[in-house]
């Protein structure tokens, strides 16, 4: 049985997520990652925009260019171990 690539699409304001060969993406989620003030836990998504009341907001990807690889690579986990899982 062929194990389909997984296609991600970073984009600056939503992340799309599926394999190849699939018409509609698996999930669909904002690019945002959302951190307490302290702490060193990391929200993300949809999850983040719920509690942006108490957290410090960051968007990894602006104008389509990475500019915070940590917060991109915490959006990658999520991607692989919470949608595709």
């Amino acid at each position: 049985m062929d194990n389909p690539a997984v296609v991600i699409d970073n984009g600056s304001d939503l992340i799309k997520i599926g394999f190849a060969g699939e018409d509609e993406p698996r999930a669909v989620f904002p690019a945002i990652v959302g951190r307490p003030r302290s702490g060193r836990m990391r929200y993300i998504g949809d999850e983040a925009l719920f509690q942006r009341t108490s957290l410090t907001l960051n968007y990894p990807i602006k104008h389509g260019i990475v500019t915070n690889w940590e917060d991109m690579e915490a959006i990658w986990r999520h991607v692989f171990y919470n949608e595709l899982g």
